[in-house]
């Protein structure tokens, strides 16, 4: 068996989200001389509504890559170059995080049966930003690879980024096939259908009750704690 994890909603929960949180410190730490906060909020939501645009058509808006160069050019100044710590600190701002004591406890099991683990995350934020938050929370070490669809371009359900974890991960695990694969999830449209398309197994983590239209969840949970299933 491997396991492939989506990031926010199943690795980590949040408990709140405000863009606005993370983008004023940068307003205070880059841009306080050259423009009122206002003028940003405005200016970030603007671009919020191209991200939504962009996800329409399956492609991704990076936060680093894409973003702060234009704040650069709207504002003035040099593109503010961000390390993947900074970026991290950026998306803690914005997103107060908490990791699920019944997913700590299901990492660590897996851990300890050799079980091969690795993420795929829809986010505008790149993956070694990612993976440093969960560094922070102490489980980044039960993952070989994590892959963001800020550094790849598409986002799930896009098969050609299923592809890119499915077939690093064969090639690590040779004994393993496409088959033994169980990508978990909590986004039906996301994790289940790319899943699916992908000839994975899709467990999908179903927090609020939903049908399963299609019928395409090999493994159907409500709650962390049930992921022990998928090891029996």
């Amino acid at each position: 068996m491997i396991l492939i994890f989506d990031f926010f909603e199943t690795l980590l929960n949040t408990r709140s989200m405000d863009f606005n949180r993370g983008l004023y410190v940068f307003w205070e730490n880059y841009y306080q001389d050259k423009c009122p906060f206002a003028d940003m909020k405005k200016y970030g939501e603007d671009l919020f509504q191209v991200l939504l645009e962009k996800h329409r058509s399956g492609e991704e808006y990076p936060f680093v890559k894409v973003e702060l160069p234009l704040f650069a050019k709207k504002f003035g100044g040099d593109k503010v170059e961000m390390s993947a710590e900074e970026e991290a600190d950026f998306l803690m701002r914005c997103n107060e995080f908490e990791l699920d004591p019944e997913i700590e406890r299901f990492l660590q099991k897996c851990s300890q049966l050799n079980v091969p683990m690795y993420v795929l995350s829809n986010s505008g934020f790149r993956a070694e930003a990612l993976m440093e938050v969960l560094n922070r929370f102490g489980i980044g070490k039960y993952f070989l690879h994590l892959w963001s669809s800020a550094d790849f371009g598409k986002i799930k359900p896009s098969r050609e980024f299923f592809e890119l974890a499915i077939e690093t991960a064969l090639q690590e695990n040779p004994d393993e096939v496409r088959e033994n694969i169980v990508f978990v999830g909590d986004i039906y449209d996301t994790d289940v259908v790319g899943a699916h398309n992908a000839g994975i197994k899709p467990a999908w983590l179903n927090k609020k009750n939903e049908s399963d239209t299609n019928g395409w969840a090999t493994y159907n949970f409500t709650s962390a704690g049930q992921l022990m299933e998928i090891l029996e």
